[in-house]
C-alpha cells in the first residue's frame, strides 16, 4: 500500500503503518485526554491524562495489529500466503496473495479476527475489575475493553468487507460455487451498510453530535473498498487464463550499468518509455525514470545507471507459467512499468505493464461472454482509459 512504512516483521509477515494512522493516533490520543478520562476519572492532572491517552492509544494500535495478526495466521496455518499487514485510518488491512481460497479457509479466516477481539475484550476487562484499584491500569482497560468488544461486534456484522461480509462471502461461495456471484452479493450488502453509515452521519451533524463526521468518513471508506474489491474479482476472471508466456518481450534493449546517466538523457530523452532494462553479466536492474529526482548535470554526468537502477533483487519478479493476474497485482504494488520473466533464475524476458493492462481492456470488452456486466467492464475500462490519458498529459509538459 503506498504511503506505507515498513515497521517490522513478525512470523515472515511484513508490519507496515500507514501514514493516516498517525493523524488517528494524535485524534484518539486527544480525544482520550481531553473528554474520555476527565469524564469517568475526574480529577487527575492534564500529565496523567495525557499519559492515559497516549497510552491507551499505542494500545489500540497492539490490539487492531493482534486482531489482523489472528486473520493471517489461519491463513499461513492454510497455506495461503501473507506478504503484510497494514495499519491505516480506519483498522489494518492483510495483504493475502489469493483470492480464490476455498470458502471453508475464507470462513474461519474471517471469523478469526472478531473471535480474537472478543478474546481481548474478556482480558481487558478482567483486568479492569481486578487490578487492585490501580488508576492508571483501570482507566486503560475500562477504554480498552470497551473497544474491542466494539471492534468485534462491528465486524460481525455481514457487510464486505468486513469480517462477517467476508465469511457471508465464504457460505454464499460454497452454496453457489461461484466468487464473482457472491462477492457482488456480500459488495452490495457491503454498500447498503455503508450508506446506512453515510445517512446516520448526516442525521447526527444535523443534531450537533460529534460522531458524525466519523461516520461518515467509515460509510464513504466502507463503500469503496466494497465496490473495488468486487472489481477486483472481475479483473482476476479477465486476466486468470492469460499465461505469461503470452504477453513476453524476449527482444529488448539491454542498457548497460556503467553508461553515464548523462549520456542516457542524451540518446532516449525522445522515447515514450520510462522504464527500462539495465543489464550485464554483473548485474540485472530495472531504470525507472519515475523514481529519480532532478538532479545537476554535473551529476548526471557522474551517476552511472547502475547507481540509480533497481537492482533485480529487490524487485518481486515473475515466472513463465505464473497468470496476467499475478502480473497485474505485482505492477499495482511495487509501481513498476515493466517487470522481469525469471525461470529458476534465468532472465526470460519482460513484461510491461502497458501489454497487460490492454489484454485486460479487450478482455473487458471481448471476453468472458456472460460473465461481466457490461456495467461494471465500462468502469473498470474508463478507470484505466482515465490513468493512460493523465499519463500522457503528464508525461507532454515535461
Amino acid at each position: 500500500m503506498k504511503g506505507s512504512m515498513k515497521l517490522f516483521k513478525v512470523f515472515g509477515i511484513d508490519i507496515k503503518l500507514h501514514f493516516s494512522w498517525w493523524l488517528v493516533f494524535i485524534l484518539i490520543a486527544w480525544m482520550l485526554s481531553a473528554s474520555f478520562f476527565p469524564q469517568f476519572f475526574p480529577g487527575q492532572t492534564q500529565v496523567m491524562y495525557w499519559t492515559m491517552g497516549i497510552t491507551a492509544s499505542l494500545l489500540l494500535f497492539v490490539s487492531v495489529l493482534l486482531h489482523e495478526l489472528s486473520h493471517s495466521l489461519v491463513a499461513k496455518a492454510k497455506h495461503i500466503g501473507v506478504e503484510s499487514i497494514t495499519l491505516f485510518f480506519f483498522g489494518g488491512v492483510a495483504g493475502i496473495t489469493r483470492e480464490d481460497m476455498k470458502p471453508s479457509s475464507e470462513f474461519q479466516m474471517a471469523i478469526a479476527g472478531p473471535i480474537f477481539s472478543f478474546l481481548l475484550a474478556g482480558i481487558f476487562f478482567l483486568i479492569y475489575k481486578f487490578n487492585g484499584n490501580i488508576l492508571f491500569v483501570e482507566a486503560i482497560t475500562f477504554y480498552l475493553y470497551q473497544l474491542n468488544l466494539i471492534l468485534a461486534i462491528f465486524n460481525m456484522i455481514p457487510a464486505f468487507p468486513l469480517d462477517g461480509g467476508r465469511a457471508l462471502r465464504a457460505i454464499l461461495h460454497a452454496y453457489y460455487k461461484d466468487l464473482k456471484k457472491a462477492t457482488h452479493i456480500a459488495a452490495a450488502g457491503g454498500k447498503f451498510f455503508a450508506g446506512v453509515l453515510v445517512f446516520l452521519g448526516i442525521i447526527s451533524l444535523i443534531s450537533r453530535l460529534a460522531n458524525g463526521l466519523w461516520f461518515i468518513f467509515l460509510g464513504a471508506f466502507l463503500y469503496f473498498i466494497a465496490g473495488m474489491s468486487y472489481e477486483q474479482v472481475i479483473i482476476k476472471e479477465v486476466l486468470k487464463d492469460i499465461k505469461i508466456k503470452e504477453l513476453i518481450h524476449k527482444k529488448v534493449i539491454k542498457l548497460s550499468p556503467k553508461l553515464p546517466f548523462s549520456d542516457f538523457i542524451k540518446k532516449y530523452s525522445n522515447t515514450e518509455h520510462e522504464t527500462f532494462l539495465v543489464m550485464d553479466k554483473h548485474f540485472s536492474g530495472i531504470l525507472d525514470t519515475k523514481r529519480i529526482e532532478k538532479m545537476p548535470f554535473k551529476m548526471q554526468e557522474m551517476l552511472k545507471l547502475q547507481q540509480v537502477s533497481l537492482p533485480f533483487s529487490q524487485v518481486r519478479t515473475l515466472r513463465s507459467d505464473d497468470n496476467a493476474y499475478t502480473a497485474f497485482r505485482s505492477f499495482m504494488e511495487q509501481n513498476l512499468g515493466i517487470l522481469p520473466v525469471m525461470d529458476n533464475g534465468k532472465f526470460r524476458g519482460i513484461v510491461t505493464r502497458k501489454s497487460v493492462l490492454h489484454r485486460m481492456v479487450w478482455g473487458l470488452k471481448y471476453g468472458i461472454p456472460g460473465k461481466v456486466s457490461d456495467k461494471i467492464a465500462l468502469r473498470i475500462e474508463k478507470k484505466i482509459s482515465k490513468k493512460k490519458k493523465v499519463k500522457k498529459k503528464s508525461s507532454k509538459k515535461k
